[in-house]
């Protein structure tokens, strides 16, 4: 019976031993994803398949952001060549008087340069949309700190340290008004 046990104990302790190490590794793999990308954007995106995959997981956030108590918000951009509309799903909180975008990638992204070219876009966020202008890089502690601490946790884990910041219109600035919301045109 004792034999019995011990086989039962290993089996056991095996299951849990593999358990753990595959959810410690796809923890790795999620955290460390966004600085190889980062370091290797230029490698993604002649990757077909990459930008397939990205293009399908973005459509999947899309249809959940943007709500109350979604942490994902929907960034409204005009393209700087083609001049389509796109939308894409990111991070955001409120900073000073617009709100902060973790750069993720970098500032080299197409939503990140589009935005900087044009100098506007439209943020919908936690329930309402946002006008925002005046786009620019930022960095440090001070921009960590607007974030929660389970979120500032997360981009400290993946290297963030850099940020857009968008600018409420001035007619904004006040109180935060309502702008009619545009339809999905398509990601990147």
């Amino acid at each position: 019976m004792r034999a019995d046990k011990r086989i039962g104990g290993r089996r056991l302790f095996r299951l849990v031993a593999a358990l753990l190490l595959a959810l410690g590794g796809a923890a790795v793999a999620f955290f460390s994803l966004p600085r190889l990308a980062k370091d290797h954007m230029d490698r993604v995106k002649k990757s077909n398949t990459l930008m397939r995959v990205l293009r399908w997981s973005n459509g999947i956030r899309l249809k959940r952001a943007a709500t109350e108590r979604s942490s994902t918000a929907i960034l409204t951009h005009v393209g700087r060549r083609s001049g389509n509309t796109y939308q894409t799903p990111l991070g955001a909180w409120a900073y000073g008087d617009g709100f902060v975008l973790p750069l993720a990638y970098g500032s080299g992204t197409d939503w990140c340069r589009n935005v900087m070219a044009a100098g506007t876009g439209t943020l919908s966020w936690k329930g309402q949309t946002y006008q925002l202008e005046c786009p620019e890089i930022i960095s440090g502690p001070n921009v960590l700190h607007a974030w929660p601490m389970w979120e500032r946790i997360a981009l400290r884990a993946e290297g963030i340290k850099d940020f857009l910041w968008l600018h409420r219109r001035n007619e904004q600035a006040e109180g935060p008004e309502q702008v009619e919301s545009p339809a999905h045109h398509g990601t990147r």
